[in-house]
């Protein structure tokens, strides 16, 4: 079977053209990805990780144990839990936003 010049030159050309697209997508989504999640957490920049951020305290909660050790002693241990949501998953809730047609909040799903 033999192939034509044309038909070659025409598949090198289209996956030249597949390369150069898809890195362009990538890079284009990987800029956004950096950029938002360098402006969500306010001066600091790191996000809701940051304790100054209004984000910090969104889905945080605690969990108070005390107990009373032989000796007397009382033993208090606090935990904290956050609700640290990846850059990727604010992203794609942010862009999901423009499409919900109405004014509710987003669901945690």
């Amino acid at each position: 079977m033999r192939v034509s010049v044309g038909s070659a030159r025409a598949a090198l050309w289209n996956t030249r053209a597949a390369l150069l697209y898809s890195l362009g997508g990538w890079t284009v989504l990987g800029a956004m990805i950096h950029y938002h999640s360098s402006i969500g957490g306010g001066e600091g920049g790191g996000g809701p990780e940051n304790e100054s951020g209004p984000q910090a305290n969104q889905g945080a909660h605690q969990e108070v144990f005390t107990r009373d050790t032989v000796l007397g002693i009382q033993v208090t241990t606090v935990v904290t839990y956050k609700d640290v949501q990846p850059p990727i998953t604010r992203l794609l809730r942010h862009v999901k936003s423009f499409f919900d047609s109405n004014d509710s909040p987003p669901s945690e799903n």
